[in-house]
């Protein structure tokens, strides 16, 4: 536990984050990688490629996305085209949650790890429940495959 009034909880520093690579827990409650981080075949464009930020986790409706870790939340913004996004800073790292609605936390909050921090949003068009999960060591993009549990 840590002391009230003592300012950070040295767990939240990176090093304690890196000690968890590979062991971090998923960003959603249930689902499966639907899309992988980096350069990847477009699914439906032949000799296209995208590149992914991060990785694309689909779940069933009304699955929520939750912190992979403790931190603080820094940001929590409307994405152009629809959803919300969500950053939690770990010491030198950040974990990105977009594609969301019904955000749970404010700018300031203190999470801890697998908290609900908002429901991933469903598209009306297509019926997809979609979780784009990005992680950032200072700017440089990882693979969030490489953090996660398998």
């Amino acid at each position: 536990g840590s002391v009230v009034g003592s300012g950070r909880n040295n767990s939240i520093q990176s090093g304690y984050f890196e000690r968890y690579k590979g062991r971090l827990p998923w960003p959603a409650d249930k689902g499966y990688i639907s899309g992988h981080f980096g350069v990847q075949p477009h699914p439906v464009l032949k000799h296209v490629t995208i590149n992914n930020k991060g990785i694309y986790i689909q779940c069933p409706p009304h699955t929520n996305a939750r912190a992979i870790y403790e931190g603080i939340v820094t940001s929590r913004f409307a994405l152009p085209g629809g959803g919300w996004a969500v950053i939690i800073q770990h010491g030198n790292y950040r974990s990105v949650y977009a594609n969301l609605t019904n955000i749970y936390v404010r700018e300031g909050d203190r999470v801890n790890a697998k908290q609900s921090i908002g429901q991933i949003y469903t598209d009306e068009d297509n019926g997809k429940t979609e979780l784009q999960f990005s992680i950032y060591y200072g700017n440089s993009l990882q693979n969030p495959e490489n953090w996660i549990t398998r």
